[in-house]
């Protein structure tokens, strides 16, 4: 008896000892883990935690996972297949994406927990699952319908079968169509995005814009139409890259709220006076993360209000205009031979005699000693040259495309207006007049009326 009581009391505190470990569940949609990942990173993403995680997967240890396992991800009941991440472009929307994955809207929804699939930003990484290799991305193309048009006249003006007319919006088998509509048929093309014909694509780039630096907006058309957009409140001017595909640069403002801003791209009619389609889609703006610079002791009447007002609608006249060809190639180089390091960057809020941080830089600042050379980054036409109370003297130079560069504080001004240079010629020398606390050259580039860093365009090549 004795005996049958020690086995027992072996097993309960075996019990103690030895917790019973879950088994690992076998269905569901499952995430190939990628080198540097972790279990909390990848929890974070789906939205679970690292011990659901780890409990469903029969995870012992979760600080050690190994790329290329395969994890079965809680919480997606309904839902198979390999997860995967894709960034939305401008034009895609849970309706094209449901149309190319092959995959029901409401499993997209419900895989991203999405509770206004209206407002789908650019960039925005969304949940997808991945289609098989072996079967392919349906070809499709939208259409607009035109006014009076019902599904039988939309279809033979457009040479399609009327069985196969539905809308991309809500994918109704319904028996009318409005004009403007979005409508989906069979095309000889992978449908890309929700943008109808004669929009073939539209590359946004950054998809994330950082304050401060340029926005570029490339649209490929099917033929030629004309195109209005916008930015928040700024109006996009486009130009012609190639035929049927246009450009527009923005640069976005270093003191904007950090957020979602509207993007629009319109198609215009004939006569420009209506739209024929417009499609709305935010973009996000991040902080720069500007440091503060140390407070700077100048002249008080170089800090006046008022005088700052006159001087800032003399550039503003001139950084505004448009110039529908481009004077520039490549990346721009650098007006001095000072590049190893910069007194102050593009962005860096300013504070003048401690009247507190009321500014911000405008350029970025080059070492030089009075008499250092300044040479023009890229070619262009002399458009301003003078003396300013606060920028002292001033050169300001046209690339094309409303892009414009300053030179400020010069020692002397060696081109004149309507002076065509070139890259690497000398135009100017730098000095130390107008606000400054000692020599040095401050540069400038405009894109679109709004001053972005000058680092960005010496190291991308834009467009």
């Amino acid at each position: 008896m004795w005996m049958k009581r020690a086995i027992l009391l072996i097993c309960l505190l075996c019990i103690g000892i030895f917790p019973v470990t879950s088994f690992a569940q076998t269905s569901g949609p499952v995430y190939i883990v990628q080198p540097g990942d972790t279990l909390y990173l990848i929890a974070q993403r789906f939205g679970t935690s690292v011990e659901e995680l780890a409990s469903i997967n029969g995870i012992m240890d979760p600080s050690v996972i190994v790329p290329g396992s395969e994890l079965v991800i809680p919480g997606f009941e309904g839902v198979s297949g390999v997860l995967d991440f894709h960034e939305l472009e401008f034009g895609e929307s849970i309706s094209s994406l449901s149309l190319q994955l092959g995959v029901p809207p409401d499993s997209l929804i419900k895989l991203n927990r999405i509770l206004h699939p209206g407002r789908l930003y650019i960039g925005q990484a969304v949940i997808v699952t991945s289609v098989s290799d072996e079967v392919s991305s349906p070809t499709l193309k939208v259409l607009l319908v035109e006014e009076g048009e019902n599904k039988l006249t939309f279809a033979a003006r457009n040479s399609v079968n009327p069985w196969d007319v539905n809308s991309l919006m809500d994918r109704l088998n319904r028996a009318w169509i409005v004009r403007n509509e979005r409508i989906v048929v069979s095309g000889e093309e992978t449908l890309l995005h929700g943008l109808p014909l004669p929009i073939k694509s539209v590359d946004v780039e950054p998809e994330r814009v950082i304050q401060g630096q340029t926005l570029e907006v490339i649209i490929t058309l099917q033929e030629s139409v004309d195109i209005s957009a916008r930015m928040g409140d700024r109006q996009l001017a486009f130009h012609t890259l190639y035929e049927n595909q246009l450009v527009s640069l923005q640069g976005v403002f270093a003191l904007v709220h950090p957020g979602m801003y509207d993007l629009v791209i319109e198609v215009l009619d004939a006569q420009r006076e209506e739209s024929k389609f417009s499609h709305t889609q935010p973009i996000r703006v991040v902080d720069g993360e500007y440091y503060y610079d140390p407070v700077l002791y100048v002249p008080d009447e170089t800090v006046d209000s008022e005088m700052i007002k006159l001087e800032d609608e003399v550039i503003y006249s001139i950084v505004n205009q448009i110039t529908d060809e481009r004077y520039w190639q490549g990346i721009f180089q650098f007006p001095t031979s000072y590049t190893d390091s910069f007194p102050s960057y593009f962005g860096s809020r300013r504070n003048y005699n401690n009247q507190g941080y009321n500014w911000y830089h405008t350029g970025l600042d080059l070492y030089g000693g009075v008499g250092t050379p300044i040479f023009a980054p890229a070619s262009g036409r002399v458009v301003y040259t003078g003396f300013l109370d606060a920028r002292g003297n001033v050169t300001y130079i046209d690339h094309g495309w409303g892009v414009f560069t300053g030179y400020l504080h010069q020692s002397a001004i060696e081109v004149t207006i309507g002076d065509w240079v070139k890259t690497g010629q000398q135009i100017g020398l730098v000095g130390a007049t107008g606000r400054v606390t000692g020599p040095h050259l401050h540069w400038e580039i405009w894109v679109g009326g709004i001053p972005v860093d000058p680092l960005e365009w010496t190291s991308e090549e834009f467009p």
